[in-house]
């Protein structure tokens, strides 16, 4: 008979009971007890079992020991069996990762591969409840929100397919006492004893302690992360819906995000954030500034988000987008001529008219028209620099924060040329004509300045 704390996989992910299954194999009693529950189950359902183990290339021989071990007891059950080698620590170094890190990828990134070219939809893995709750204690060490306290997802997506975990509410000790039973052997990792890893560290010191102050520990932190998986997947779905009744593609509107109850804003937003990033989480940080940012609403104030995302608000919506790179442009001078004027540093082109010569077709270019009589010497244009201002009004007034009032989006601000003679600046493309240059009813000269990007 299946211990009751036993999940079918198929069950777990929806799917018909005679569905393939990858296991997940390290030769641990975890994964030892899990391929002999599933390979018991699959005489009733019929579901062809499979083993992939991983040598990470890290224990020398113990590692060719498990291997060996995996390979036997699949060889025992009739189960064709996977094996990767791979050089864990020589690729740690190559990707600038840590050997825990770099290991798991490695192991994930093989699992995706087998399910993908061998057609099998379920990956199951021999995560428990211990594994769960040293997941939660070092969530809550890190700083986290309700997703960090459900711990280990039952059953989660995958690129190969569903990745679910049929022994999360079985302690450890009901684990061993089951290998006990039926006789099963297994292999010790010696690294699992190894303190200068964190999760060897809370599951050598912390939870033995906490065992010893309540003896179901381990079990109530199991149930405890089963209500708050329901909780969490309540306020997902209340956060769906606000997201398909506020968004408007990648923005959200900024008073619509303040007036939302911070659970369902908090939420959104990482939604929004997943869908450019193609990541899923944020730090509680980056939501808090997030917010911040919503509250303010400072036209063109932006955050910079991990993973390349920028947030800003524009026109009173908080937009996510690809951060662009800062464009920095050859600096530029060129003295303007009457006719076709190219501009190469920006991709930018410049038409000169006389008030003679003026077609007036370029409908969707930005134009200007000023007093030719009031340019003095030669006319030029140049790239914006830094402390540039302009008489408007019987002021000067900053260009920087010109381009701010107006709305210039930072990306065209760079490209936009600056029309200057000998006594500065003359002209800007959308921010206006320096005072005594503007035509009036007694200008006899003008020119009419065409700016095409």
């Amino acid at each position: 008979m299946l211990p009751r704390q036993f999940r079918s996989p198929a069950e777990l992910a929806g799917l018909p009971k005679d569905t393939p299954i990858l296991v997940a194999f390290s030769g641990g009693a975890d994964s030892t007890v899990l391929l002999h529950l599933l390979a018991t189950e699959a005489k009733e359902t019929g579901a062809q079992i499979f083993a992939a183990h991983v040598n990470h290339g890290i224990r020398g021989e113990e590692a060719d020991r498990d291997e060996e071990f995996c390979r036997n007891v699949a060889k025992k059950l009739h189960i064709p069996i996977f094996v990767l080698h791979a050089d864990v620590p020589t690729e740690a170094k190559k990707r600038g990762t840590g050997i825990e890190e770099t290991a798991r990828n490695i192991r994930y990134d093989y699992f995706d591969r087998l399910m993908t070219e061998h057609t099998i939809p379920l990956l199951a893995t021999a995560h428990n409840a211990n594994d769960n709750l040293e997941t939660m204690l070092f969530h809550i060490a890190r700083g986290s929100g309700l997703s960090g306290l459900c711990g280990i997802p039952i059953s989660r997506l995958s690129t190969g397919g569903c990745i679910v975990r049929p022994l999360l509410s079985m302690t450890r000790a009901e684990i061993l006492a089951y290998c006990k039973e039926h006789e099963l052997n297994f292999v010790t990792d010696s690294t699992n004893v190894d303190v200068d890893y964190t999760r060897n560290r809370i599951r050598a010191e912390i939870l033995p302690v906490l065992t010893e102050i309540h003896p179901a520990a381990i079990e109530n932190a199991a149930r405890l992360a089963e209500t708050l998986r329901a909780d969490a997947r309540y306020l997902d779905h209340m956060a769906t819906r606000f997201l398909e009744e506020n968004r408007r593609e990648a923005s959200l509107e900024c008073e619509k995000i303040t007036s939302a109850p911070s659970a369902v804003a908090h939420r959104a937003l990482m939604m929004l954030y997943a869908e450019i990033s193609h990541e899923k989480t944020l730090e509680y940080t980056h939501l808090c500034a997030l917010r911040r940012l919503a509250e303010k609403k400072i036209p063109h104030s932006s955050l910079t988000l991990p993973h390349g995302i920028e947030a800003a608000v524009e026109n009173g919506w908080l937009c996510f987008r690809q951060k662009q790179d800062a464009v920095d442009y050859e600096p530029y001078e060129i003295a303007l001529f009457e006719g076709e004027n190219k501009i190469s540093q920006t991709n930018c082109k410049i038409i000169i008219e006389s008030s003679q010569t003026a077609k007036n077709i370029y409908k969707k270019s930005i134009q200007i028209t000023i007093d030719s009589a009031t340019i003095k010497g030669t006319l030029i244009a140049r790239n914006r620099r830094e402390g540039d201002n302009i008489l408007l009004g019987g002021h000067h007034k900053s260009l920087k924060k010109l381009f701010t009032e107006k709305k210039i989006p930072p990306e065209l601000r760079a490209k936009i040329p600056i029309f200057c003679d000998e006594n500065g600046i003359l002209a800007v493309p959308s921010i206006g004509i320096r005072d005594g240059s503007r035509i009036t009813q007694k200008t006899t000269d003008r020119l009419t300045l065409t700016i095409d990007f």
